[in-house]
Formats: structure tokens, C-alpha cells, sequence
């Protein structure tokens, strides 16, 4: 995986939006006309008008309603309240779920541009005003008519009741077609009508009032926007662009169309103008009008293609997002869209072979980029042959032979190596794109000498035993415990408040660090996550990297408690009905997965730990001080193996750890029992100073050789009995009854394993009791219990009386000796003894 999001930024990637040919723009905008849906988006588009009226109830349209309970006003989506309850909400003190619920907004509030929600008060029976206020809830001629017949002391109130006044019928609507606000003045609405006079004065409306209406746009609330205001062939354009993207599910958000047809206004196509610097405009006004016109802009200029009777794989510069890769992302997305230029195949029959494989395999975008970058080793590897590969006929095994070196020669981008694993997937990848075009019959002419030799292997990886490995030490992970109440400070989740995000994010590192399972494991745990037996608290959950679900994990009560707490929580919380079965629900319902996305996870633990002011490891520099723990080091994959660690360290046998990891080989498990042998050294240099015998009396050995050599570990010790060491620990002449022999050589390292064997002991003489065995057998495990006992007594005793340095000292190399004594397997050397022959035999 690492190979490969290393490689995967190494194929070819021309600008974004290169140039393309000139096109005729009268016929291409009636082709335009010709591929739009008339009946898109019905209810919403007014295609007449060129008026966009969002539905705030479709998914697919980018508003909401304010979260408050009695607003009505629409706001973008993703925003919680709006202005007016923003400000509101600053000045109640009241905590915001509290104030959602509770606020009521009043009926009657001015507004810039006269809502029809806001009438005039004058009312007379059944009848009310119909135009807008305009001051002192008062549209614009009542308010003029109590200025100039009322006195200053008349109230307003009583005026409407003692002078007659009469409500007025509301006047025609704004000539710009889509506008619904009232004539002020003549065609115009009062907002109209002084942009009509501030472009008069300007000297911008050579075609009068009428032509100056017919171009304006209407003024737009959150859910609209109008295609009025631009070019005609640019209005097509971005009404293509926006069909293209409802039908891939795309959110239509308003807001962010509007801040984009600002953007666009003057230029007669958007294939002539500089897309680059346009984008770098109007990132001024927000990312997601940069998504929608860089969105826009790449389905137009795919759209040339069938304009000009081409498909998107006959091009030498392609637009992955538009030649039909398939995903296999589990959020159904498609990876980041990118303009790759094909012309870097300097081999024209391997530049049509890729594009042929394209149009009949039909890959995934991951296979699509490995297979690219195969060609592209290979074709720099023939362009320095003589010839440069450019004639399929004259190539030759030692033209395989060069292409085979590159592939053995690939490096990532930081220099290095690339792993064995990965040049022999790219060398393969290559020989299979040749084997295709021979059963497609598209490479007639290549020589069957082209191909690959079975002695073409790529050679093993040079491997050093001091390899570090990826676990987070457990002293890094109690700092950042002792940080976890400053987890999800400052970031935001949705709808969630502050302390929801916070015991969500808490509870979802508390999984990964005491479960060891994968981030997409921990995101996509159900609510019902939990199961009591009669063992105790079991995680149930779904590997989806294998394709075995409803697994199960014993985990430790303060696990399943911290669980609980968050559960307790999250059936308060609302959540998209896609994401309602989830323990970690998804953002919006907009999201890819129902579920929290694991990169969000990664992001969020990045965050809290890049804030932690101080974390230190466990090494010292030359003064005695800790010195600073890289933090990228730190990453939720990370916590898996510090989990398996963790168990490893402890004495858990290979297979029991193989269950709790889920793992199918046992192969794959032992990778976290790796001890490098500097590791090792130190462990054994430590430990040998506290052997002590059957009687607990100190026994150490001289040297570290001594330690090794001259002992075999048994299962409860070492042994030193010569014949035994001579047979690797399996002719033990007393079967294992190492505590009464005077050859046992235990050290702290095997307490465990004495613990264990104690407890088995223990079980056996309650079975021979039950069995009614002769008393010699009852007596025989009684004195083992009670030497063994004795035994990890002294051993305890002697931990417990030194320093906490020597007992971390002699506990941390124990851990070691226990996992390297955990993957050993003693084999006996295969010695046959040979007797002499007799001379008449000799001879």
C-alpha cells in the first residue's frame, strides 16, 4: 500500500486544463441545447426564465432550513443557524441545543428587500396590506400618508384605527423575469431600480431599460440562482455542467453557483478563458465554488470530445474522471480526477495497446495508474535502447532484459529501494498488458523472444535485524492518555456539540488503542456493538479487509464501559437515516459511507496530538533527558500494532494472539514477535545476573555466551543438565519436574510460565483427588506446588526489593525473552554416529 500511494504520483500529470482545439461556438452551443434534459430538475428549474428555485427538501440540493425551531429562513448546507439566530443565540446565554429548542423567533422582522412574510400591518376586517413594510411596520405609502396627517404625538396604532386608512392591493411583480419583489417604481422593484440608475449613469445600458431588464437577474435568496447574467453560450455551458453533475449524485449548492456565474461574467466560453486564474478567483469566494466550476469546466471540456465525433480514449491527454474507470472505493467515490498525458509513452504501439486495454478491460482507477506506470518504466527503459522500442519487429530478449533491470531498479520517491513485493507486481503488470495484446490479437509483429524468462526474478530484500517496527511504545501512549480530555478540542462533526465530539472521538481512540482492530473496523462498529457471555464483555465487529463479519473480540470491561458511556450519548443524538445503525454516525447523509470515514479519524487524532504540548519517548540523549517523540509516528493503524505489542510482550502464545488479531496465517502474527538482536542482546545481558536455582539462591551466569550456550530453556526455566542442552530441552531425565532438580536455572523472565504451570498443577491433583489415586500421586503434584511456590516467591521477593529502574530494567527484558523464546523451536542437529569399520570391511 505504501509502494503504491508512493508511485501513485509519479505518473505523468499535465496541467489541469490543457489547451484544446477551437470550436465553431454557434454550433456548439446548439449542440449543447441538443444534450440538455429539458425536464432537469422539474419543480426546480424554470428553464424558460434560466431561474433556479431550490427544493430545501432534496437531497441534492445544497440548503437547509435553520436548525431553530420556529425560523423559516434557508441557509447554505452545513450551517446550523442563521445570522439572525446566530446573533440572537450570542445574546441569550443560553447553550445552543437549549436555544434551538426554546427560541421563538418573532413573526414581523424587517428585512432588506421586503419579504412577503413581512406585510404591512394596515388591516380592515379579513383584508391586511399586501405590500412590504418599509419603516414602523408600515409599507412605503402608508408610512408616508401618517407622516404627513398625523401629529408627532399621534401613536401609530391609534392612527390606523381613527383615520380610515384602507389596506392597498399588492403591485405587480419586478419586470426581471424570476424576481418576486413588488414595483416601486414603473417595471422595477425598489432593489432593481437602482441598480437600472447606477448602470445609467455608468454609460452601461446601450440597449435601454427593455434591454437592460431583458439580461438582468433576478435578486436570489440562499436556495436560487439565475444564468441570466452571463453569455448565452456560457449559460449552456454551466447548465450542461450542472446536469452532468446531478447525475453522478452530485449537491447542487446555490450559494456557491452564484459566487461562480460572478466569476464568469464577460468571458463568451468557458474553453477560452484562463482556467487557472479564474479558479484562483474565485477561491476567494469558497472551496465549493471552486469544486462546482472545476467540475463544471471538466465535463464542457469532455463534452468537445463527442462534439467532435471522438471518444475520451482516442485522445493522447485524458481526463480519468471521464473515461469510464470503474472505483472500487468504498465510499463509491471516484479518486482525485486528474489530465494525464499519454504522449509520455514514447512507443506509439504501446500507447495504443494501454488505450486499447482501457476500452476492453474497463479497470479500476488503481489498476488504470499500476498499469501506467509499468508503461512508463518500460517505455524509458526501451527509448534507451537502440532504437527506442519504436519498431514492434526488431524487439529482442535483450530489449526484455532492459526493461527487467529498470523494473528491478524502481525506486520510491524519497530515494528508496521499492520492495521486492512491488517490482515484481510492476514487472508483471507489464508482461500482462503484452499478453493481451497477443490474445487480442493487436501485437502480430512482436517477436516471441519479447517475453518474460523464468530466470527474470527480481532478488530478495536486504533486511536488517535492528528494523524498527511500527508500534507506539506503551510509555507514548500513557502520556497521551493522560492528554485525552483535550481530544476533539476546536473541531467541529456535523451538528454535533463540543462534548459529543469530544466522548465520540474519546471513545473511538479508547477502541483503537485497546482493540487493536483497523480504523475502518473501529469507524463501522454497529450500535449493538456489545454482547455480555458468561466470560464477559465481547466487541462485535466486521473485517472488512477479508470479508468476515460479525467477528468477535473479548475486551476488557473498562473498554466496554467506555463504550456504553458513548452509546448512552448517542441515542440523543440525531443522525442521517443512512447512519442510524452506526456507532460513529456518518457527518451528513451526504457522506460517502454511512459511518465515520477513517480519514476523518486520522485527522482528528493528528490534530489533538499535534496540540499536546510535551510527549517524550523512552530514549535518552547524552545529559539523561527524554528526548521528543516523532509524532508522525502516531496514526490510528498504529495503535494495531502496538495492540499485538502489547500481547506479545506479555507471553501470549503465537496462535491465541493469531485468533485476537484475525489473522488466517500464522505467518503473518509472528512479524510482531521479531526481536532484533541487539534487543536480544541486552535482554540476555540483564537477565543473566538474576538465575537463581531450585532454592532461589542467586546463580548468575558469567557471560551472556554462558547464559545462551550452556543452558537450555525448558519450559519452566533453563536447565543446564548436559545431556538435556546435547538433546535441545527433550531428554529431561525427570520429566519436567524442574523444581526438584539441581540443574534448574530459572530467572523473572519465566514467571509467567510458572504462574501458569502452578495453576496446572493445581487443576491436576483436584482431578486426581476426584479419581481416587494413590496417595504417591497426590503427594508428588502437592510438593511440586510447594516447590514451585517457594520459587516465584524468592523471585518476587528479589524484584521486590530493588529500584523501580532495575525492575523496569529486568521487566522490559523479559518481555523480550519471552517473545523470542515464543517463535523458537529447538531442533535437534541431524548427527548420525558413525562406528568404525573393521579392517577385512575397510578394505
Amino acid at each position: 500500500m505504501a509502494a503504491q500511494k508512493a508511485h501513485r504520483a509519479a505518473y505523468p500529470v499535465v496541467e489541469d486544463f490543457p489547451a484544446i482545439p477551437a470550436v465553431d461556438l454557434t454550433n456548439w452551443r446548439r449542440w449543447l441545447a441538443e444534450h440538455t434534459d429539458p425536464d432537469w430538475r422539474p419543480g426546480e428549474w424554470d428553464a424558460g426564465a434560466w431561474f433556479f428555485n431550490g427544493d430545501a427538501s432534496n437531497p441534492l440540493t445544497g440548503t437547509t432550513q435553520c436548525n431553530t425551531r420556529s425560523c423559516w429562513t434557508l441557509v447554505p448546507a452545513g450551517t446550523v443557524l442563521c445570522k439572525h439566530c446566530v446573533d440572537a443565540h450570542a445574546a441569550s446565554d443560553l447553550p445552543r441545543d437549549e436555544f434551538i429548542e426554546t427560541y421563538r423567533r418573532p413573526v414581523r422582522i424587517r428585512t432588506r428587500w421586503g419579504d412577503e412574510r413581512d406585510p404591512c400591518t394596515v388591516a380592515s376586517g379579513d383584508r391586511r396590506c399586501a405590500r412590504p413594510i418599509h419603516s414602523q411596520d408600515l409599507c412605503r405609502t402608508h408610512y408616508s400618508r401618517w407622516r404627513r396627517t398625523a401629529g408627532p404625538e399621534t401613536d401609530r396604532d391609534e392612527w390606523i384605527v381613527t383615520s380610515g386608512v384602507e389596506p392597498l392591493e399588492s403591485r405587480p411583480t419586478c419586470a426581471v423575469r424570476g424576481c418576486s419583489m413588488q414595483r416601486s417604481v414603473a417595471l422595477l422593484c425598489a432593489s432593481h431600480r437602482q441598480l437600472w440608475e447606477r448602470d445609467r449613469r455608468a454609460g452601461n445600458t446601450a440597449l435601454g431599460q427593455a434591454g437592460w431588464v431583458e439580461a438582468a437577474a433576478p435578486f436570489q435568496r440562499t436556495n436560487q440562482f439565475s444564468l441570466l447574467s452571463l453569455d448565452e453560450t456560457v449559460r449552456w455551458e454551466v447548465r450542461y455542467g450542472l446536469q452532468k453533475r446531478t447525475e453522478r449524485g452530485g449537491v447542487i449548492e446555490p450559494t456557491a453557483v452564484r459566487h461562480m456565474i460572478r466569476g464568469l461574467a464577460g468571458h463568451a466560453s468557458m474553453l477560452t478563458l484562463d482556467a487557472t486564474t479564474t479558479a484562483a478567483e474565485m477561491h476567494k469566494r469558497g472551496n465549493n465554488c471552486v469544486a462546482h466550476f472545476r467540475e463544471i469546466l471538466r465535463a464542457v471540456r469532455a463534452a468537445t470530445l463527442e462534439f467532435r465525433g471522438l471518444a475520451p480514449t482516442q485522445a493522447d491527454i485524458w481526463d480519468l474522471a471521464k473515461v469510464g474507470l470503474r472505483s472500487r472505493t468504498r465510499t463509491g467515490r471516484r479518486e482525485q480526477s486528474a489530465t494525464v498525458d499519454l504522449t509520455a509513452i514514447r512507443q506509439i504501439w504501446l500507447r495504443e495497446l494501454l488505450k486499447r486495454w482501457v476500452e476492453v478491460m474497463t479497470p479500476e482507477n488503481s489498476d488504470f495508474v499500476r498499469m501506467l506506470r509499468a508503461c512508463l518504466i518500460a517505455s524509458d527503459a526501451l527509448h534507451a535502447r537502440p532504437g527506442g522500442g519504436q519498431a514492434l519487429a526488431d524487439l529482442r530478449y535483450v530489449d526484455m532484459q532492459a526493461v527487467f533491470t529498470a523494473m528491478c531498479n524502481l525506486r520510491r520517491a524519497d530515494g528508496e529501494l521499492l520492495n521486492r513485493h512491488g517490482r515484481s507486481t510492476f514487472f508483471s503488470i507489464f508482461n500482462s498488458i503484452l499478453d493481451f495484446g497477443r490474445t487480442a490479437d493487436l501485437l502480430p509483429e512482436l517477436p516471441a523472444s519479447f517475453m518474460r524468462h523464468p530466470s527474470m526474478t527480481v532478488p530478495p530484500d536486504e533486511t536488517t535485524e535492528d528494523e524498527a517496527g511500527q508500534a507506539i511504545p506503551e510509555p507514548v501512549i500513557a502520556q497521551l492518555d493522560a492528554n485525552l480530555a483535550d481530544i476533539g478540542a476546536g473541531v467541529t462533526y456535523g451538528d454535533l456539540a463540543a462534548g459529543d465530539i469530544h466522548l465520540m472521538l474519546a471513545t473511538a481512540y479508547t477502541v483503537l488503542r485497546d482493540t487493536g482492530r483497523r480504523p475502518v473496523e473501529v469507524t463501522s462498529l454497529r450500535r449493538n456493538c456489545l454482547e455480555v457471555t458468561d466470560d464477559g464483555d465481547v466487541l462485535i465487529w466486521d473485517n472488512h479487509k477479508k470479508r468476515r463479519y460479525g467477528r468477535k473480540l473479548p475486551i476488557a470491561s473498562e473498554t466496554a464501559e467506555a463504550i456504553r458511556r458513548w452509546q448512552a450519548r448517542r441515542e440523543l443524538i440525531p443522525a442521517a437515516v443512512t447512519g442510524k445503525d452506526y456507532l460513529f454516525p456518518a457527518i451528513t447523509h451526504r457522506s460517502g459511507v454511512p459511518h465515520m470515514e477513517p480519514g476523518y479519524l486520522g485527522t482528528y487524532l493528528r490534530e489533538w496530538i499535534r496540540a499536546i504540548p510535551r510527549l517524550v519517548s523512552d530514549q535518552l540523549d547524552h545529559s539523561g533527558n527524554r528526548l521528543p517523540f516523532d509524532r508522525a509516528l502516531i496514526f490510528p493503524y498504529a495503535f494495531r500494532h502496538s495492540y499485538a505489542q502489547r500481547h506479545a510482550d506479555a507471553g501470549v502464545a503465537v496462535d491465541v494472539l493469531k485468533e485476537l488479531m484475525d489473522h488466517r496465517s500464522i505467518v503473518t502474527t509472528m512479524g510482531y514477535f521479531n526481536v532484533s538482536m541487539k534487543r536480544k542482546r541486552e535482554a540476555v545481558q540483564t537477565m543473566r545476573l538474576h538465575v537463581v536455582d531450585r532454592a532461589g539462591r542467586p546463580a548468575p551466569f558469567a557471560t551472556d555466551l554462558a547464559y545462551e550456550a550452556r543452558s537450555v530453556a525448558v519450559p519452566f526455566g533453563n536447565c543446564t543438565e548436559p545431556s538435556n542442552i546435547k538433546a535441545g530441552g527433550k531428554s529431561c531425565p525427570l520429566r519436567f519436574q524442574c523444581a526438584g532438580c539441581g540443574f534448574y536455572r530459572p530467572d523473572p523472565s519465566y514467571l509467567l510460565a510458572i504462574e501458569e504451570h502452578l495453576n496446572a498443577l493445581r487443576a491436576d491433583r483436584e482431578t486426581a483427588r476426584a479419581m481416587d489415586t494413590d496417595d504417591f500421586v497426590i503427594r508428588n503434584l502437592t510438593d511440586q506446588i510447594t516447590a514451585f511456590t517457594g520459587i516465584l516467591d524468592n523471585m518476587r521477593e528479589q524484584l521486590g526489593n530493588m529500584t523501580d529502574e532495575e525492575r523496569s530494567e529486568v521487566e522490559d527484558a523479559s518481555a523480550v525473552l519471552r517473545k523470542v523464546r515464543a517463535t523458537q523451536e529447538h531442533r535437534l542437529l541431524p548427527l548420525t554416529v558413525i562406528r568404525p569399520a573393521k579392517d577385512d570391511d575397510a578394505r
